[in-house]
């Protein structure tokens, strides 16, 4: 047990840390629209010194391990961030928004910290409930910036581009929140094949998607579900555990998508 643990307990600095995000993410609400990307930086840094102090970090562990802990709450933050300034709000609405926000960010400091632990370390039992709870908040992370970068209408190439980037992001958190349980963390695994390769896929489809009449949400919507496949699928492969049965249920899932994809399409 390190020192600042003796002097402040891990569950009230993460309460405090949470706090402060909170009300960071209010503020944020509250800027005028023009202000908000210049906000959305100034909510990065918080967000980041917020979860290295309140995580214990700041100085410790190795600096990818400081990177992968930050990835789903600024993550968070910027696609939540960005989705709910679209929204009609009062001061009411963006309060309760700021709780919910406040909420799941307390809710990843309990899932990091979990992570932290099992890191070169027997994996403790929590890490299945913690590693559970990570991966629907990246999804609902997922979403929500997927559906703010439709949302500004640009570019096939830049859609395209920009899912690229998130989608990395994304499975490269996935990629250590599965290594951690393995004995030699992954490092006998090809990271690109867990990362860049089903990134380009989602780039890809993000390109294809860019001329379907889909609309935002329920594009968003089919690009989460691949990821879910996707990520499902090698989750199972770094384990070792992708059996016949198993990818022939996601190759269903996968299925079943795309018949809602082209069924749900307005084509007129």
């Amino acid at each position: 047990m390190c020192l600042q643990d003796l002097i402040m307990p891990k569950r009230f600095k993460y309460l405090i840390s949470s706090i402060f995000s909170t009300i960071g993410f209010f503020f944020f609400l509250s800027l005028p629209y023009e202000s908000h990307y210049y906000g959305l930086l100034v909510g990065i840094v918080l967000i980041i010194f917020c979860f290295w102090f309140g995580l214990g970090i700041i100085f410790e562990k190795s600096l990818y391990v400081r990177i992968m802990s930050i990835i789903l709450p600024v993550g968070f933050f910027v696609g939540f961030g960005l989705f709910a300034a679209l929204l009609p709000t009062n001061l009411f609405v963006e309060s309760l928004i700021s709780l919910f926000f406040g909420i799941v960010a307390y809710i990843i400091f309990l899932v990091e910290n979990v992570f932290l632990v099992s890191i070169g370390f027997r994996t403790p039992p929590l890490y299945r409930a913690a590693y559970t709870v990570s991966l629907m908040i990246l999804l609902l992370t997922s979403f929500f910036l997927f559906d703010s970068l439709y949302s500004f209408k640009f570019y096939y190439w830049i859609n395209s581009l920009l899912v690229f980037l998130i989608s990395t992001l994304v499975f490269l958190y996935s990629y250590y929140s599965v290594t951690i349980e393995l004995p030699d963390d992954g490092k006998n695994k090809d990271i690109n094949a867990y990362v860049l390769v089903p990134s380009l896929l989602m780039a890809q489809l993000s390109l294809v998607f860019s001329f379907w009449p889909l609309g935002i949400f329920k594009g968003s919507i089919y690009l989460v579900s691949v990821i879910y496949i996707l990520s499902s699928l090698l989750h199972f492969d770094l384990r070792e555990r992708l059996f016949k049965r198993t990818w022939l249920t996601f190759t269903w899932i996968g299925v079943a998508v795309f018949l809602a994809m082209i069924l749900a399409t307005n084509w007129r």
